[in-house]
């Protein structure tokens, strides 16, 4: 199978290019730059790289051309970004989808998979939502996300298209981002022993980026049950203050954990990713709990060999703590800081909704306001 890949130098998009290869595709990644990474992706042979603007419709007639899939995970991505720069986002989350779309139609491609965001689901306190709740974005990205879903599941012709809603994904990466919150969270215990949590109360969806991967492949070897459908990708359901207390773990002294209420952010759902599981066995092999370590042993890891390259020991080193992390570990990172209310951790983060589909609790729901 030959597999076009938007945004191939991405968090994401790196770990499903070395998924689709290890499982025999010829991938095709398409993004603005070249990077070393991409460099050691085509020296496998089954990858190849093409540089150019979403925005160009030559450039994107010329990438769908001889491919059978195509994967589109280049976005303007998060609330953050999209709000700072609401007429890219919506050039690039909408409009370049559909003129990428037309074109894969007009080339003859066989599957568009397009990666949109459980962030449609905004604030969702009824339950867990599913792939049939009524979409409630409460932010641009969310909106595009939404318009470029519709726009693509009212096509009629012979291209299948699946929409995969993502979960807030976590776990290494070579192109590691830190304004995600498993990342963030171990990223903060890790450098300051010290973690600061925006909506405490708030549920999140969330996925390993190796799992997000093993959906994507999932769904290209399933074309016939995956066509005009929609799949949530999330494993587990957690309130921030639980993801914080976990990530609280990885040091063997005491991380303190600031819980501030926030009205910045009004996301607040819990997703169900049993249709994903049930339809195409797309069984997960990460949990939260065994991410955080994961992320916390590659910040490490990362510092110590900063630390032999000559760059000298941090100062979390020179007082006989846990290494620091170096600001070339932290590509990104989230600087929303408004002051609220102080709470205290949860007793037992243990019990989380781990499974797809799980309840969440309704006592207690909301942001503490």
């Amino acid at each position: 199978m030959r597999v076009l890949l938007t945004g191939a130098t991405g968090y994401a998009g790196l770990i499903v290019a070395s998924r689709l290869m290890e499982a025999g595709a010829h991938v095709r990644g398409l993004a603005s730059r070249p990077s070393e990474l991409t460099q050691r992706l085509a020296s496998t042979g089954y990858f190849t790289f093409r540089q150019g603007d979403l925005r160009d419709a030559q450039t994107l007639t010329e990438a769908v051309t001889g491919v059978d899939a195509i994967v589109h995970f280049a976005a303007i991505v998060g609330d953050p970004a999209s709000a700072r720069e609401p007429d890219l986002a919506r050039q690039v989350n909408v409009e370049a989808t559909k003129v990428l779309f037309d074109a894969a139609a007009r080339s003859g491609v066989n599957h568009f998979v397009f990666g949109s965001t459980c962030s449609v689901y905004g604030r969702h306190t009824g339950g867990v939502a599913t792939e049939t709740t009524p979409v409630n974005p409460v932010s641009l990205y969310g909106e595009t996300k939404v318009e470029a879903e519709d726009y693509l599941l009212s096509q009629d012709g012979d291209v299948d298209v699946t929409v995969l809603r993502l979960a807030t994904a976590y776990g290494v990466s070579p192109r590691m981002r830190f304004d995600l919150v498993v990342n963030q969270y171990v990223h903060e215990a890790t450098a300051r022993g010290e973690i600061t949590v925006m909506g405490p109360e708030a549920w999140r969806p969330h996925v390993h980026v190796q799992d997000l991967a093993r959906a994507v492949d999932s769904v290209l070897a399933a074309p016939g049950d995956a066509r005009q459908q929609v799949f949530n990708v999330v494993t587990e359901n957690m309130q921030l203050k639980q993801v914080a207390a976990l990530a609280s773990t990885v040091r063997p002294d005491s991380v303190r954990i600031n819980y501030r209420a926030t009205v910045d952010d009004r996301r607040d759902y819990a997703v169900s990713g049993e249709k994903l599981l049930n339809s195409l066995s797309c069984t997960p092999d990460w949990t939260v709990a065994r991410g955080v370590h994961e992320v916390h042993s590659h910040l490490v890891s990362t510092e110590s060999s900063a630390q032999a390259s000559g760059s000298g020991p941090s100062k979390g080193t020179q007082q006989g703590r846990t290494p620091g992390v170096s600001a070339s570990a932290a590509r990104s990172r989230s600087t929303t800081t408004p002051d609220g209310p102080r709470r205290k951790p949860p007793t037992d983060p243990g019990t989380a909704p781990g499974a797809p589909g799980a309840e969440p609790p309704r006592k207690g729901r909301g942001r503490g306001r």
